[in-house]
């Protein structure tokens, strides 16, 4: 049975996973939507992540291109979001 590396990106998917659930919760308790975009980043960072993880994982670009775009277009929608504010 392989033994699983704990590496250090999946350190940081984990930091930022963490601080996006924060900042949601925050948000949703106190109802102030200040900051959502901030929120947005990290879950497009977090993303990134998981798309080169998976990419270093399978060594398949499928995946590993699929989130990255997904992660693009978060973090493009919290740009936006940001600048029309």
């Amino acid at each position: 049975m392989e033994e699983k590396k704990f590496d250090i990106l999946m350190l940081f998917q984990i930091i930022f996973a963490i601080l996006v659930m924060l900042i949601s919760i925050y948000s949703k308790v106190t109802e102030n939507y200040n900051l959502l975009p901030l929120m947005l980043i990290l879950l497009s960072i977090t993303l990134l992540i998981m798309g080169l993880r998976e990419y270093k994982r399978t060594q398949s670009l499928l995946w590993g291109i699929f989130i990255l775009c997904i992660s693009l277009y978060i973090l493009f929608s919290a740009v936006e979001s940001i600048m029309i504010n």
